[in-house]
């Protein structure tokens, strides 16, 4: 647009209006948020700012229809989000962009946790009631319902669902009540629809179900306008991102039907000039189309930028950075570049790792990360400094703070029915509460205490328990100071007594 200034007759002074800049769609846009994965394994749907979901995909080897298998120790897991780029950014004709996550999942065990690995640790909760069957439903907003009460049980009624869909573009499912809704879009394919239940207990399991979904176009065949290409393209080094596509993409070649030009990069452009390139793509037609299953080549064109862009901290995308209780710094990852070195000027940082904190303590961690060695106009250059702000949390204190008395150990339960037991030895645990201290530390001197599998009466107070005192807590304590039972126990008369723990009544 041109905007005319009368300056003064007859001179006219013509400007041009501004044009804000198109800013660049990168992963801190699209804001990726709620991405867990729960003690089955499970992957919790991610919301996102901007943009949409296409897919999450990993390399881990325990992977499977879409969900992980359970650990009995608590594991990193690196995960990709690839999110479509919405219009009026300035790389929206790349479709999307792949941001890297750590996502930590919780063990599923059943032994208790000891002081040096505390895992998570459940108990009762829902599980699963045979297998849910697979959904075959039709294209174009045909959908199927699922009872999901049919499917779990749980002494306690269910308090929710969540459900992950690995292919949103495909399906829609949602849940009311206990009933499960997957409807489908305009496209054949197949996919997966987990759906996790829980009570709502703060330690009981959780239970998950895999429905593999199949929508049909069978009087359809896949062809190349249903494939729905988005994105890819070729970097000036010549390096193929492959386009985003419904089916599975494959080979890449640079004549149709000429398997002899077999591609995995291309000539980088050295031209001086953009220029543009097509590309023929082998794609494996999805379930659900009457060629389900065959290979279908299609094309698409590329425009290959002859000027190099500068590597920056963006550029190389860091994730992952953490800082331990001790101290201990974890490079993460880039996903161009590689990270070689790290530094800090905070007073206590020294010979690689900071000091220990007794409070949450931000900090600012310079990566050194190297350029590589072409595609950019900087490659060459021997590092580059990213610095991110990373908080460093408190270490634990095993011990806790909260005050208990404990009495004399006893070998049993009933023991402490022969007479009258005074709590009177003072300790310290990281239990809040005497019911729910099962498998938490007990201290006594700032030390675990040298429990022997003994039972000790406790209280908040200086009390008697025994013999006509009526109900009292009692607490199993290991040779590590950890609680191994929480019972309640009862002496009406000397020498018997009713109580409840990992034992029974006695």
């Amino acid at each position: 647009m041109s905007t005319k200034i009368n300056v003064r007759s007859p001179f006219y002074l013509n400007l041009t209006e501004p044009v804000a800049p198109t800013p660049l769609f990168q992963c801190g846009t699209a804001d990726i948020q709620n991405l867990t994965i729960d003690q089955q394994g499970q992957i919790n749907q991610p919301t996102t700012a901007l943009g949409t979901v296409l897919s999450i995909t990993t390399s881990d080897s325990d992977f499977s229809n879409d969900k992980f298998a359970t650990v009995t120790t608590a594991t990193d897991r690196d995960l990709t989000v690839r999110v479509s780029i919405p219009a009026l950014y300035s790389n929206s004709a790349d479709g999307y962009i792949d941001c890297d996550k750590t996502v930590e999942q919780p063990a599923l065990i059943v032994t208790q946790p000891t002081p040096s690995d505390p895992p998570v640790t459940c108990s009762g909760g829902v599980t699963a009631n045979g297998s849910i069957p697979a959904v075959a439903i039709d294209v174009d907003g045909d959908s199927s319902t699922v009872n999901l009460s049919s499917y779990f049980t749980s002494s306690d009624p269910i308090s929710s669902y969540s459900i992950y869909t690995a292919n949103q573009t495909l399906v829609n499912a949602s849940v009311s009540g206990n009933t499960l809704t997957i409807s489908s879009n305009a496209i054949g394919g197949s996919t997966n629809v987990i759906v996790s239940a829980t009570d709502g207990g703060s330690n009981t399991c959780t239970a998950s179900q895999s429905i593999a979904v199949t929508v049909n176009a069978a009087s359809q065949t896949f062809l190349c306008s249903l494939a729905g290409f988005s994105g890819g393209g070729i970097a000036t080094n010549g390096t193929i991102t492959k386009p985003n596509s419904v089916a599975d993409v494959g080979t890449i070649r640079t004549t149709s039907g000429d398997a002899s030009t077999n591609i995995t990069s291309y000539p980088a452009n050295t031209t001086g000039s953009d220029r543009s390139v097509t590309l023929f793509f082998d794609l494996t037609v999805p379930a659900g189309y009457a060629n389900a299953g065959a290979t279908v080549e299609c094309s698409r064109e590329f425009v290959q930028d002859a000027s190099l862009p500068t590597f920056i901290c963006q550029t190389a995308t860091l994730s992952g950075q953490k800082i331990s209780t001790s101290g201990i710094v974890d490079y993460g990852s880039a996903a161009l570049g590689s990270i070689t070195a790290h530094t800090s000027t905070a007073a206590d940082f020294s010979n690689g790792k900071f000091a220990e904190v007794s409070s949450d303590t931000p900090r600012t961690v310079s990566f050194t990360v190297t350029i590589p060695s072409s595609g950019y106009t900087n490659s060459g250059n021997t590092a580059l400094s990213c610095p991110v702000p990373i908080n460093q949390p408190a270490k634990a204190n095993p011990c806790g703070s909260n005050s208990y008395k404990i009495s004399t150990a006893m070998p049993a339960r009933k023991d402490f029915c022969t007479g009258l037991f005074p709590t009177s030895k003072s300790i310290t645990s990281n239990a809040v509460s005497i019911t729910t201290a099962l498998g938490k530390q007990v201290c006594q001197n700032n030390a675990p205490m040298l429990g022997g599998n003994f039972y000790y009466a406790v209280s908040v107070n200086r009390v008697s328990v025994g013999t006509g005192t009526g109900k009292f807590f009692l607490w199993q304590i290991d040779d590590e100071g950890i609680i191994r039972d929480v019972a309640t126990h009862t002496c009406p008369t000397s020498g018997s007594g009713l109580g409840t723990g990992k034992g029974g009544s006695l």
